[in-house]
Order: C-alpha cells, then structure tokens, then sequence
C-alpha cells in the first residue's frame, strides 16, 4: 500500500517551480526599480481585507471577484484581495492623506473566485503604478508611456495599444438605462463586435438607439475612427465631443512612442467598471490577450470629501513571463 498521500491544486492555481520562479523575480524586481527610479513610491498592501470594506466605492463590483470567508479573530467576513489598485486608492486616501500628487507602485499576489476566460487562471502576481490627485492629459499620458515601458524592458516587441473611454459606454448605457438591457450581455456582446448578438439583446428598443449600439460596434481602428464617430454616435454627440478630442490630444501625444502601434476601440471595456474615462491595454503579436491595461478612475478615492483624481495601469507578471519565458 502507498504511504503517498494524494493532492492536487484547485483549478485555475498553479506552483511555479525554479528556473521560472526566478525568472519571474527578476521580471518584478526590474520593473519595480523601473517604477522607483521614475518617481514613484513602492507600497506593500495586505492580503486580506474586511469584506465590507474591500473595493471602497467599486465594492459591488470587487466583491464579487474575491474569496471571502468569516474570520474567527474578528468575527466578521473578509476577502482575499482580487485587486490591488483600488488598495492603492484606499493608501492615498486614508493613509497618506495629501492634497499633492502621489505616485505609488506594487507588485503582489492577488486571487479571483472567477478564472480569467483568456488563460483559466485565478492567481497571478499583479504589478502596477498609480497616479493620485492629478487629473491632467499628461498624468494619462505618463501612465501609458509607462505601461508600455513597462513592456519593452521585459524585451515585449510589436507592441499594440489600444485606447478607448469608459465615459462614451456610460454615456450609451444611461440612454438606455430604462430599457431593461442586461448590462454584462451588452459589454461582451461590444467587445465580441457581435452585430446578431446586439440585434437580440436590443430585440424592443427604439431603432436610434439600436443604431446607436450598432455603431458603437463598429467604431474600432486607426486615429481616424475619432472623427467617424462623430457622425455615427451623432444621438450622443454633444455629450461625448469632450471624450473624442480628449482621445485625439492623447494619441497626438504619444506618437513619440517608437515601435507603437495606436488602436481606437469605442465599444470595449477593459478591466473593471470602476474606470470614469480614458482607458487603455497593450498586447503583443504573440498573445491575443491584454498584458498590461489600465485607465482613469476619479473618485475611488477621496481627500476631504472630495472625489481624488486617479489614473493608472497594472499587469499580470505570470501571464507576461508565460509568454517570455522558455522552459
């Protein structure tokens, strides 16, 4: 009879053995001297939040990514972290406490109770930056320079970035807010660029707002889908013309990235609902899946009451040194 005692790992976890595991040490240590040497304060989150605390303003949504179990020091649930940024928010809010801009960096261990559909994994190693209490043009454009750096230093090459704003979805979404549509169905939907999956979910609604949806869908390629939109988001023009030069100045700023290919995408969302404007990712030919995304999220934060400008990028190490990396 075997003495072994059987074992396995739950799905969607993995160990990562030598020769990977420090190729995966390496890749954090670069990436966080990257950050300090750029400016920005390295952070150490903890692991384990209260439930009703995890998440701050985005709680509902964050929540629902966690693990949580009742703890038996304190008595009360609390969650294994999914996220780390919205902890950085809490940092700069709660701990730190300055009316200044704030730069903070991490890199840690998060776990999801749902797998991610790219790769079926619930851990990772999550490294990023965030920027605090500032809400110009150029704080986003240092986010994503920095995310593409990121990158690069990581010898990533052919690199695409994709930008698009949360604001235009909202702004579609409060149009039809009335009509019952299944949010979650409608985003994927958007980001499948699924015109017979639009047409069934909007199966009642008034034919503008069909259109509408359905020109959304479509609006995706160069620099110069910003001005097509104009014509065929005409029923939200007033409300998005903001967001679309908003978008034309940030592209205009980053065509001093070499080796950079810029990809406008007005219908997808990337990562979180907490985002409140600009949001953005970057992929590699070699994989068909985001490496790094981020975006702006004003007001997951507060200081003195008032919402705190916030925009910033993380990725997933493991996913990132997976594709690099050579057994």
């Amino acid at each position: 009879m075997s003495s072994k005692i059987p074992w396995s790992l739950p799905e969607g976890v993995d160990e990562i053995l030598p020769a990977k595991a420090l190729q995966v040490e390496k890749f954090r240590r670069d990436l966080l001297d990257l950050y300090i040497s750029s400016g920005y304060e390295y952070i150490i989150p903890p692991l384990l939040e209260f439930k009703k605390n995890i998440g701050g303003n985005a709680h509902e949504e964050i929540v629902d990514y966690a693990f949580s179990f009742k703890d038996d020091l304190s008595s009360e649930e609390v969650s294994i972290r999914p996220d780390i940024s919205e902890q950085a928010a809490r940092i700069d809010a709660y701990r730190i406490k300055s009316e200044d801009s704030v730069r903070l960096c991490y890199a840690g261990e998060v776990l999801k109770s749902k797998a991610s559909p790219i790769n079926r994994s619930r851990f990772t190693i999550q490294v990023g930056a965030e920027i605090f209490g500032d809400s110009s043009i150029e704080a986003e454009v240092e986010s994503i320079s920095l995310m593409l750096e990121s990158l690069k230093i990581l010898d990533l090459k052919n690199i695409t970035l994709s930008l698009g704003s949360s604001r235009v979805i909202s702004i579609v979404l409060e149009k039809v807010s009335s009509s019952g549509l299944d949010e979650e169905k409608l985003n994927k939907a958007l980001a499948r660029k699924s015109r017979s999956d639009l047409l069934e979910i909007t199966k009642g609604l008034e034919k503008d707002y069909v259109d509408l949806i359905i020109n959304l869908s479509t609006l995706y390629g160069d620099e110069a889908i910003l001005e097509e939109a104009k014509s065929k988001l005409e029923l939200i023009l007033p409300d998005i013309e903001g967001e679309i030069e908003h978008l034309k100045v940030v592209v205009g700023n980053l065509r001093k990235e070499k080796g950079i290919d810029v990809y406008i995408d007005l219908g997808e969302t990337l990562g979180f609902k907490y985002h409140t404007g600009i949001v953005f990712a970057a992929y590699a030919d070699k994989a068909s899946h985001a490496l790094a995304k981020g975006g702006r999220y004003d007001g997951l934060g507060h200081s003195k009451d008032e919402p705190r400008p916030a925009v910033g990028f993380d990725l997933d190490l493991l996913a990132v040194t997976n594709l690099i990396y050579k057994e």
